[in-house]
């Protein structure tokens, strides 16, 4: 998502406050203060297509001692969002 933000914005003083406005609302929708059952069913939705719900949960998960296999999903879909961003990314970057 950073490499999105880089092709997009012109110059590096844009970038980081335009990263931070995505960070951290992307932050608070991860799961990572408040749970995810407690948002609504849009809002859940919206919350699955984000990288940080898919680390936070990663994380928790072998944090407690859980395996890799048992988060095969939040791994799939860190990669998943890892392509897209970076096929975006590719598509729109421009040399100067």
């Amino acid at each position: 998502m950073g490499f999105l933000i880089a092709s997009i914005v012109p110059t590096a003083r844009f970038a980081q406050p335009i990263g931070a406005v995505v960070l951290y609302p992307m932050f608070a929708l991860s799961g990572l203060f408040v749970p995810i059952a407690v948002f609504p069913a849009w809002l859940r939705a919206v919350a699955h297509m984000l990288p940080v719900t898919y680390s936070v949960s990663l994380l928790e998960g072998i944090w407690n001692g859980e395996s890799w296999w048992a988060h095969r999903g939040d791994v799939a879909g860190l990669m998943v969002l890892f392509v897209v961003f970076t096929a975006i990314a590719a598509r729109v970057f421009r040399w100067e």
